[in-house]
């Protein structure tokens, strides 16, 4: 296990540098995990390598590739609009809401707090209306929700189940909506009024899974194989296919901005980057995991401080130091 290199020496950094109390850094390539790496301590208890996080928005990707999967099944389209799914959804929308919307974060859906106490699926049929469908950008949690009710009405299976099956097919089997792994306690400082335990216990598709390291390597492997055992090789490039370019955003977060395909996610600042077709995710909790195809890498940095950005921890350094990695 190496303990030095670009990768390995920017994530130490983030501990040394107080800026998060652990981290755990991992690599992989089409081969399979390279490298798993774990610094720092938090209240006495020392990072390893097989820890839990909390994911936050590092779920997305994985459950838009849960429910392109009912795509692949022709049970839907890009095109199906939510209100199939729901029929209370939008009962005084003009617009259509569709799938596609659903997954780039332009559906109009007016986003509540993500700790609210409502169920999801009620409070989608409730919520307001932001914009006209497509017309905009406006990052969405409730969103997920929206995808997640669409593929239990195409797969006639509970949304959880559909994940955990990907999960199983990519070898992530420690995947899970469930916080009784022992994850990291998440520092909220930052954001006062932030219920962690409240927001968990919505099992939020667009935010809510737990996870390792080692589960998001081993996706990452398998689509950077592009083995067909997440989704379908046409499957996957459709979702890192950007659909925000030419669509004005509505966001009051930092730069550097980021364009947003099916769930993925793809850097806005390419000219300071060294690797091109990067995607992948951030999460509010620290989380990172990014697919570098053309150096053969996948990257997770684990970690457990909301808004690290705020604290100097900087994703573009991180990319960088893999491509050179």
């Amino acid at each position: 296990m190496a303990t030095t290199g670009p990768a390995v020496d920017w994530a130490r950094k983030q501990v040394d540098r107080g800026r998060v109390p652990v981290g755990v850094l991992g690599i992989a390539s089409r081969q399979g995990i390279e490298d798993i790496v774990a610094f720092g301590s938090d209240a006495g208890r020392q990072a390893a390598t097989d820890d839990h996080f909390a994911l936050f928005s590092v779920t997305k990707p994985i459950t838009a590739l849960t429910v392109m999967r009912q795509v692949e099944l022709g049970r839907l389209t890009l095109g199906t609009p939510l209100s199939a799914a729901v029929p209370g959804f939008g009962a005084d929308r003009t617009d259509t809401v569709t799938l596609e919307h659903l997954l780039s974060h332009r559906s109009g859906i007016t986003d509540p707090d993500i700790d609210g106490g409502t169920p999801l699926r009620e409070a989608l049929t409730q919520a307001g209306h932001t914009f006209y469908a497509g017309s905009l950008v406006q990052y969405c949690n409730l969103a997920f929700e929206g995808a997640a009710a669409m593929a239990e009405w195409a797969g006639e299976l509970p949304f959880e189940q559909q994940l955990l099956a990907l999960a199983a097919d990519t070898g992530a089997h420690g995947l899970t909506f469930d916080a009784d792994r022992n994850p990291h306690t998440v520092h909220v400082d930052s954001t006062p009024g932030l219920n962690v335990e409240t927001m968990h216990k919505n099992r939020h598709p667009g935010a809510g899974l737990f996870g390792t390291a080692t589960d998001l390597l081993s996706l990452g492997t398998e689509l950077l194989r592009d083995s067909g055992k997440a989704v379908q090789p046409a499957t996957y490039a459709a979702m890192r296919r950007p659909r925000t370019k030419d669509v004005p955003f509505i966001s009051v977060l930092p730069s550097p901005r980021r364009h947003t395909g099916l769930g993925f996610q793809m850097p806005a600042n390419e000219s300071e980057l060294s690797a091109r077709e990067i995607h992948g995710h951030p999460g509010w909790s620290g989380t990172e995991w990014w697919m570098l195809p053309e150096q053969d890498r996948c990257v997770v940095f684990l970690t457990n401080v909301l808004d690290t950005p705020d604290l100097g921890v900087d994703t573009t350094e991180l990319l960088n130091a893999v491509a050179a990695s």
